[in-house]
């Protein structure tokens, strides 16, 4: 296993400062006490006097010392130096209150370290349960005050003399939250594209392992940079070379006549540590490592620790490089088989092959590329990095990536929501291992694939997946030559019924429409039409008509109200070729933005354009009927997300959680088992009750007696089910009765119970039958990186045969959860008839709000939620609960 392996939490607390530049925000322990000292005796004595109101403060020493002992301290690290530090602090016995002291370092003050510090206070805030900040600030610490201002939450101000009395709401109201976040995002975005300056917009650049033959990975990027008419200033690092490929070459970094921006570095692993060292001692802002085999050379650890010392950014190990081919940049440090043309698509790949694919897609469609990145093994900047930079970049009209592994989901989560409100945004899916879902116990977790979550991930950011490469060409062309649908009605227009048919299976396969046409429509195409022609819906105009006639259909139907898209088929005869009608009706302004895509049967290429005389792009045409239908479903999509109202985060005040007693009924187990572990009922009906999500009333017995006299008192028929060590799908393995009626039967059942599960079984909980509905899965699958994941489907005891389940991460809006619901299958069958919409939106609603509120979750299943017209029960409940790891 490998350093990048073994440290990926602590890589990912990685922070960008306003400049870009970054630090590493962390918990601090008594191995950071002395540093903690270190940091506050060193400050100026007017920086004391803000901090302390004292130049001369006393015992720092045990302030540190007890600071980190209590876990109250977290703090931001360049290298081996602690910059700065943030303390909260209980305030008295109240657990939603803390004090909050910032301090930063000297030369680090106006860099964002303090915002840095309390954006990471804000989540271990939520993560612990307090909702109010308190702080004493002295009137003359403007920049600290301006620091509160900008943060996003809400801050009363008490003035008392010099000194002023603050209060911040932390994130939990609707409106605090999103202006918390939104502002956080801000920063993360600018901080980012700071960040990458110097790798896609780097004033000058040294390449080292260019060497003076050709063949190798360093001259053959050193060749495109002089190839590219690279704009900045170029330099070589070579032992012996003075002049490589006409560029002046030094013997070390050292030499270089001023630190480079950017340092490409194609030199064995071994080499890596020293060359690295060197560039950050020489001022160098980030480096290219195009080098593979660092973990193997066990080098990769070295290599980081100098990136982190010196505050550099790093793409790669293992990577293709870095392209931008704006006008003024002409960047390209990639060794590519030929030089990336320019265009609007912005690329980011962690695969080099994926990322020179992509570049030859776009190069056979006559695309290029803004920006393109290939970030290898993701030691340091990854796609979230790009996200940020293209949400500002007016030359990225597209985005694509080729994301293998998310280092921060939640991060991806936000910048690409920002981003796809500007721009389409692609992604092409990599290949999940779906075996840690299989050691799952609830059925929940089992379907949680990495696969799942990651499609739940980009279907809530309004990424667009894709499934392969032509499918990748097959949607560019569409949203780069077409606008996007209105929705998704999609009318047929062909010269041949067997491929009109074609085409409208393909199309209903991917999830789009085929309704049949209105009167008036039908009437102005039979006007145009022979009467042997199909005008109901797919329209078929016969093989005889002409290319001026099929052009006229087209104009109709997008004319046509009922019409959202047009997907027309022409299949060339010996009479002509009818689609040579489509782009004159294309190129003339429309009344309305329907988008056509086209299928030519004779075409070679599986993607093409539908040019007009002047080699413009009027449309996409396709060889294939299921790639049109494909590429059309991409166009509704964005359609769908620039429409989309982004919703708002669901109310506390609609589903409101007592969180106090939620986190007592998760600490209490924590307490028994501190590595966790399945909940007992009592406990899964407190933590429930805490969103007021009730269980189906009932009583959990120790003895057969206790069994009996529960199901007297409970009156009438009852369910009984077996409390066991390890047994938690009960109906599986024979620990469920259902209709026992009477002391003997009751007798019998637990008496069976506790012979068939041995040394195992604990009790029996005793319930009322619940009246019959229509059985419904509601669960959780906690994820410290993703966020958990809520998921609901059929229910009870054929949930696993049915396997219909979808799901949605957390936090979910208002939007995400009507799409949730549009979603379930509660439109047909009995489920149409027995189970109210609105009563399964709550109890979804309040799992969601609990998962988010109490990470120690790790799985939930209710099933089944039995849903009837007046009412959804929840019947059964398991709950795991783990402790969850700080960051």
């Amino acid at each position: 296993m490998s350093v990048r392996d073994r440290s990926t939490h602590a890589l990912d607390q990685r922070v960008l400062l306003a400049d870009g530049s970054p630090v590493d925000v962390r918990p601090l322990d008594a191995a950071d006490a002395a540093a903690l000292t270190r940091l506050h005796r060193d400050l100026p004595a007017h920086d004391r006097w803000l901090r302390f109101a004292t130049v001369a403060p006393q015992g720092l020493e045990d302030y540190a010392a007890g600071a980190v002992s209590a876990q109250q301290v977290w703090g931001a690290y360049v290298g081996a130096e602690l910059v700065g530090a943030v303390h909260l602090a209980p305030v008295g016995d109240d657990p939603e209150e803390a004090e909050v002291g910032v301090t930063v370092s000297h030369r680090m003050q106006a860099h964002g370290v303090g915002t840095a510090l309390l954006e990471r206070a804000a989540r271990e805030s939520a993560r612990r349960g307090v909702r109010r900040w308190t702080a004493e600030v002295l009137t003359e610490n403007a920049p600290m005050l301006r620091v509160f201002a900008d943060l996003g939450l809400p801050v009363s101000r008490h003035l008392d003399g010099p000194v002023v009395h603050l209060t911040a709401t932390l994130p939990d109201a609707d409106d605090a939250g999103e202006a918390f976040a939104t502002a956080a995002l801000a920063r993360t975005a600018h901080a980012a594209r700071a960040g990458l300056a110097p790798v896609l917009r780097p004033r000058s650049i040294a390449v080292i392992g260019a060497s003076r033959r050709l063949g190798s990975v360093g001259r053959a990027v050193l060749d495109a940079l002089v190839a590219g008419h690279y704009a900045g200033a170029l330099h070589v690092v070579h032992p012996h070379a003075s002049v490589i490929a006409g560029v002046p070459a030094v013997s070390s970094v050292d030499l270089l006549p001023a630190a480079p921006d950017l340092v490409v570095l194609a030199t064995p692993p071994d080499t890596l540590p020293e060359l690295v060292e060197a560039s950050g001692r020489r001022g160098t802002r980030a480096v290219l490592v195009l080098t593979s085999g660092l973990a193997a050379a066990g080098v990769d650890g070295a290599v980081l620790d100098a990136v982190r010392r010196h505050g550099m950014r790093m793409v790669g190990p293992n990577c293709l490089g870095a392209v931008n081919t704006e006008a003024d940049v002409r960047l390209d440090a990639t060794f590519a088989p030929s030089r990336a043309p320019r265009g609007p698509v912005g690329v980011v790949a962690q695969s080099g092959g994926v990322a020179i694919a992509v570049l030859e897609a776009l190069r056979g469609l006559g695309l290029g590329v803004s920006t393109l990145v290939s970030v290898g093994d993701r030691y340091d900047v990854s796609s979230n990095d790009l996200l940020a930079w293209w949400s500002e970049d007016t030359a990225t009209e597209f985005a694509v990536l080729h994301v293998e592994s998310f280092g921060n989901p939640r991060a991806f989560s936000r910048l690409a929501r920002r981003l796809s409100a500007r721009v389409p945004v692609l992604a092409v899916r990599a290949a999940n291992s779906e075996v840690g879902a299989r050691a799952a116990a609830s059925h929940t977790a089992a379907s949680a694939t990495p696969a799942v979550r990651r499609d739940a991930l980009y279907r809530q950011a309004g990424v667009q997946p894709v499934d392969d490469l032509g499918e990748l060409a097959g949607a560019l062309a569409a949203l780069a030559w077409s606008p996007p649908a209105p929705g998704d009605r999609v009318a047929v227009l062909g010269n041949a019924g067997g491929t009109n048919v074609l085409a409208a299976d393909a199309l209903v396969a991917a999830g789009l429409r085929v309704p049949p046409l209105t009167r008036s429509t039908r009437e102005r195409l039979d006007a145009l039409l022979p009467a042997t022609a199909a005008t109901a819906g797919p329209v078929d105009t016969t093989a005889a008509v002409d290319a001026e006639t099929f052009g006229a259909c087209l104009a109709v139907l997008r004319d046509a109200e009922e019409v959202d898209a047009v997907l027309a088929v022409s299949c060339p005869t010996a009479l002509g070729d009818p689609g040579t009608g489509l782009v004159r009706v294309l190129a003339r302004p429309a009344r309305r933005a329907v988008p056509v895509v086209a299928v030519a049967l004779d075409q070679r290429p599986r993607t093409a354009a539908v040019s007009d005389p002047a080699g413009l792009p009027r449309a996409a045409s396709f060889a294939d009927p299921a790639d049109a239908a494909q590429a059309l479903a991409h166009l509704v999509r964005r359609g769908a997300d620039v429409a989309r109202d982004p919703g708002r985060p669901l109310s506390a005040e609609d589903h409101p959680v007592d969180l106090a007693a939620a986190r007592a009924a998760v600490t209490a187990a924590l307490d028994r088992s501190p590595e966790g572990g399945w909940l007992d009922p009592d406990a899964c009906a407190a933590l429930l009750g805490a969103a007021g999500l009730d269980l189906l009333a009932g009583r959990t017995t120790r003895t057969v007696e206790e069994a009996v006299t529960a199901a007297r008192d409970t009156g009438g028929p009852v369910a009984l089910k077996v409390v066991a060590d390890g047994v938690l799908h009960k109906s599986e393995q024979g620990g469920v009765a259902l209709g026992v009626r009477g002391d003997a039967a009751v007798r019998e059942t637990v008496e069976g119970f506790a012979a068939r599960f041995g040394e195992a079984w604990r009790g029996t909980v005793v319930q009322p039958m619940a009246p019959p509905g229509v059985e419904m899965l509601v669960g959780v699958a906690g994820d410290p990186d993703f966020g958990a994941l809520v998921t609901a489907g059929v229910g009870g005891t054929g949930t696993d045969v049915a396997d219909r389940r979808w799901h949605r991460l957390v936090p979910m809006t208002t939007v995400d959860l009507d799409e949730f619901l549009d979603e379930l299958p509660l439109d047909r069958g009995i489920a149409a008839r027995l189970v109210d919409r609105d009563l399964l939106a709550v109890v979804i609603a309040r799992v969601a709000r609990l998962a988010e509120l109490v990470p120690q979750i790790a799985e939930m299943d209710l099933n089944p939620v039995v849903c009837t017209p007046d009412a959804c029960r929840l019947v059964d409940a398991r709950v795991r609960v783990g402790p969850v790891l700080t960051r």
